[in-house]
């Protein structure tokens, strides 16, 4: 197995973060405030973020990360309030320990619908979460890769864009925000002044090249975005560093708007699944295109 070098990124990315002390060696996990903390999978390709906001009533949930590992119970190491997960959109990488908790929110989508009614078979998982390019071993204790899938899960609240998570405090506004998939969303706590970004707005390659991806819907939704500007000050992204400043979204719209406009030059790159994308380079950001 190849180190893919997002997992050592983070590390040095996160060295002013304080690190919690857990029992499952699978997820790394920081606090960024007393009532917020940042579940990273620093060994699998994707290093997925997975967050915890933690109000006085309910903790939510940011999506629940590859589904290696127990995430509940390391969960509840860091809160005893019940949790509701909401997810950001259904690429699997987000939504692969949704089957653990028993609350869920997902945005009203056709894509949304089907993926918890069907989950994701054992071939599929084995495809696109556990090849041998993707993982660094070992494998957390109790998992077992021969029989991973992603079984059917109950979602208890589908969302519409607009709508607000109430937690007895602190609350999330829903934004839909297409563009790396079509059921993808944001949320905005405007009390903490955090913009929950899933995948759109990170340190890293933002995709468009799937399947309901695409970089015109990317554009209209960083525009979209920059009407909430004066509503929050940090950024926490579903990938790589956790805790992000929101400077990066006008830079992101503006790389954004030069991809489109032909104005930005691409490397022709094959990611790890074997695609062959056009990847357009801005710094601590990327956008990635099909060819």
């Amino acid at each position: 197995m190849t180190e893919n070098g997002n997992g050592a990124r983070c590390h040095s990315e996160c060295s002013n973060l304080r690190k919690i002390s857990v029992s499952a060696d699978w997820f790394e996990v920081y606090e960024i405030a007393s009532n917020l903390f940042a579940f990273c999978e620093t060994r699998h390709y994707e290093n997925t973020t997975v967050s915890l906001l933690i109000g006085p009533e309910k903790a939510a949930l940011i999506d629940t990360g590859c589904g290696i590992g127990n995430l509940r119970k390391v969960v509840a190491e860091v809160t005893d309030k019940p949790v509701i997960v909401v997810n950001t959109h259904t690429h699997l990488d987000h939504l692969g320990s949704n089957h653990q908790f028993d609350e869920i929110a997902m945005f009203d989508h056709p894509s949304s619908r089907r993926v918890p009614a069907e989950g994701a078979s054992r071939q599929i998982m084995q495809t696109e979460i556990l090849a041998e390019n993707l993982v660094t071993k070992p494998w957390p204790q109790d998992f077992d890769p021969s029989g991973f899938a992603l079984p059917p899960f109950k979602v208890n609240h589908w969302l519409r864009d607009g709508d607000r998570l109430d937690f007895g405090g602190p609350d999330l506004e829903v934004i839909y925000t297409p563009g790396e998939a079509a059921d993808h969303i944001c949320l905005v706590d405007r009390a903490d002044r955090i913009l929950f970004c899933g995948d759109i707005l990170l340190h890293g390659p933002v995709w468009t090249h799937l399947e309901g991806g695409s970089l015109k819907d990317l554009l209209t939704s960083y525009r979209r975005l920059m009407s909430y500007f004066d509503e929050f000050d940090h950024l926490m992204p579903g990938h790589n560093q956790p805790w992000l400043d929101k400077g990066l979204l006008p830079k992101t719209l503006a790389g954004a708007e030069k991809v489109l406009s032909g104005q930005a030059e691409p490397e022709d790159i094959i990611d790890p699944w074997n695609r062959r994308l056009k990847q357009y380079s801005f710094g601590r950001f990327a956008i990635t295109t099909r060819q």
